[in-house]
């Protein structure tokens, strides 16, 4: 399978899932809270079903891993295959049901447990952000995203933590809230990684996300040339850390936080 079609799919199953979202966004929509404690809405679920019809029609061989069903095997059947869909289909329903502009789609491709082609979508803003393996990372406004992408690089020079630019997804009193008063920590009102991206953010700490939410930032960070760890010096999407840096704080960064939570 030619990894073009892929990204090209990629967009497509963003196109809908925004245009699904849209429709559903400042309308009040449904919600119950499940098993966990966390929000689903009745748009959550629209656009999962969409987007799971898609690809069992399209790539019908293909694993799914979705946040509202879970798993999914390949619609034709076929056991162990090497190509997993995993899909977010309204990342954010807490500001999404607040009315609120930090929510959108993720949608990643892994072909033998690597990420192959991702976006992550926020459509208040007409915006997405895109990568391929190999191949760079991309900023899209608007249609047509592969014609009318922007690569995107991430400075690799040094900066320190104390005056850095730092955001993310904590717990509650978590272990590393120290991290926080060291640096300059910011709330970003849209997409902290598409900050992160485009330069205004330095690093971002996530604590306790699913791979779902994980995977599009994983791509799209490594392509543009920041670090990706977990604080065992991978970068597993399944853990409870992750950290994604410019290259010239990572180091500090990622040392800060496993002398405090591990």
């Amino acid at each position: 399978m030619n990894i073009d079609s892929d990204i090209r799919l990629a967009h497509r199953l963003v196109d809908l899932a925004d245009a699904i979202a849209l429709r559903h966004f400042r309308n009040g929509p449904r919600s119950h809270r499940k098993a966990d404690g966390s929000p689903v809405s009745e748009a959550d679920l629209a656009v999962e079903k969409a987007l799971l019809e898609v690809l069992a029609a399209e790539r019908p061989g293909d694993r799914v891993l979705s946040e509202e069903s879970g798993p999914t095997p390949a619609a034709n059947g076929h056991a162990g295959t090497a190509r997993r869909w995993i899909l977010d289909p309204i990342d954010g329903t807490i500001p999404f049901l607040a009315g609120e502009r930090a929510w959108g789609t993720h949608v990643a491709l892994e072909v033998d447990g690597a990420l192959r082609a991702v976006v992550l979508s926020r459509p208040t803003e007409r915006r997405r952000w895109w990568a391929r393996s190999g191949s760079g990372t991309y900023a899209s406004a608007g249609a047509e995203p592969l014609s009318a992408g922007r690569r995107l690089r991430m400075p690799d020079d040094t900066v320190a933590l104390r005056s850095a630019r730092v955001g993310g997804f904590l717990f509650p009193d978590s272990p590393a809230a120290r991290v926080q008063t060291g640096t300059t920590w910011v709330d970003a009102p849209v997409c902290l990684i598409g900050d992160l991206l485009e330069g205004r953010v330095d690093a971002a700490v996530d604590e306790g996300g699913h791979v779902w939410d994980r995977a599009p930032a994983a791509l799209l960070v490594r392509e543009a040339g920041g670090d990706v760890d977990d604080l065992a010096g991978g970068h597993r999407l399944d853990g409870p850390w992750l950290v994604y840096a410019r290259r010239g704080l990572a180091a500090e960064l990622t040392g800060r936080l496993r002398a405090q939570v591990l």
